[in-house]
């Protein structure tokens, strides 16, 4: 057994303990099947709203396993570093905040696949009842709409990205570059068939893409420099097109002609040093 396995037994059974536990819920990669030795654990503990209040997180989290550090991120989940250098994330909410966080948006954002990997602890059976209606198939990735909102966001950031290092801020063009990417990657699981790890879109990419579309990835990488930028989102943008072109042909999708070729002609200008037209 992995040693996370044995953590999240031992998660079930404190929530069984605690009664002033109203419901409790995994998520995550053991959530849906895929845990593995290098994997977090990831639970969201719904207690009733008074005891919440004076719940010491720390401790609460140590009773799982001896705990390095524990932290609230800057997301504002509780954050376990164990001793057994698991990392650990638990959100701490209140029993009457079931309806506002287990719903569509949770589906969309987290696939949970099965009610029984998902549920560990339900005293009143809301969870169990908000949980039934999201679990289950993910959502559909390949619909014109998807196709239509991907292609803008990577317009959209592509154009950022390339005003940023027109203006010399490389290390903003270059985060901008890791936004550019992920909607690249999305856009040929779309195209590829491959959208379990949407939200996660380099999850697992070595073996769920093809190696063509592997290799036009990995060049649309770059370090923290003018040529590599330059070269990365030269391979981005005219890989961006090939999909965009791809998948607005396969999904009935128009393309905005006019406004690329614009972009064309300012891309030429910032990445290769020639005149727009």
């Amino acid at each position: 057994m992995l040693q996370q396995e044995a953590m999240i037994e031992r998660t079930r059974r404190v929530c069984q303990e605690d009664e002033r536990l109203a419901a409790a819920m995994m998520y995550g990669s053991f959530a849906q099947g895929e845990g593995d030795g290098f994997s977090d654990i990831e639970f969201i503990l719904f207690f009733d709203d008074e005891a919440l209040k004076g719940l010491d997180q720390e401790e609460w989290v140590a009773r799982i396993s001896p705990v390095g550090v524990y932290f609230v991120n800057e997301y504002g989940n509780g954050t376990a570093i164990f001793e057994n250098l698991v990392r650990g994330e638990f959100h701490f909410e209140g029993a009457s905040d079931i309806e506002r966080i287990v719903g569509e948006s949770m589906r969309d954002a987290d696939w949970l696949p099965s009610l029984d990997d998902t549920l560990i602890l339900d005293r009143t059976g809301e969870l169990t009842t908000r949980l039934r209606k999201i679990v289950g198939p993910q959502p559909e990735r390949d619909t014109p709409g998807q196709v239509r909102f991907l292609c803008n966001c990577f317009v959209n950031w592509s154009l950022f990205g390339a005003n940023l290092f027109a203006r010399g801020e490389l290390a903003r063009s270059l985060d901008l570059l890791g936004i550019v990417r992920e909607r690249l990657l999305q856009m040929v699981r779309v195209l590829e068939g491959s959208t379990v790890h949407w939200f996660n879109s380099s999850k697992f990419l070595e073996h769920e893409i093809s190696d063509t579309s592997y290799a036009r990835y990995a060049a649309c990488m770059a370090r923290l420099d003018t040529d590599e930028l330059r070269l990365a989102y030269v391979s981005a943008w005219e890989w961006g097109r090939e999909l965009m072109s791809s998948l607005g042909d396969r999904y009935g999708v128009a393309l905005p002609a006019e406004l690329l070729a614009r972009l064309e002609g300012r891309f030429a200008e910032i990445f290769r040093g020639t005149e727009a037209p």
